[in-house]
């Protein structure tokens, strides 16, 4: 009956640190890709100020959107990442 109880405990436990290790897994993931996604809008912002510069108009203007898109999806990251911090300091 003893062992029956530590085994019940080591089970709960391990249960338990399993969430928080995946919680940190997610975050990870979650500052990897804002990384990726901070270098990409280094690249459009540095191709629009290009074709800004040589006077490419038309160019400049697809490359404008797709750095808001981009500043979009960042901004959404961002607000995961917060989520997802908020979370785990209440658990």
């Amino acid at each position: 009956m003893k062992y029956t109880k530590f085994f019940a405990l080591a089970a709960l436990a391990a249960g338990m640190a399993f969430p928080a290790a995946a919680q940190d897994r997610d975050l990870r993931n979650d500052y990897a890709r804002v990384n990726r996604m901070q270098a990409d809008i280094a690249r459009d912002r540095a191709r629009m100020n290009e074709d800004i510069r040589c006077g490419r108009s038309a160019a400049a203007s697809r490359d404008a959107a797709d750095l808001a898109r981009d500043q979009r999806a960042l901004n959404l990251q961002r607000r995961d990442i917060h989520h997802d911090q908020y979370e785990h300091a209440w658990r």
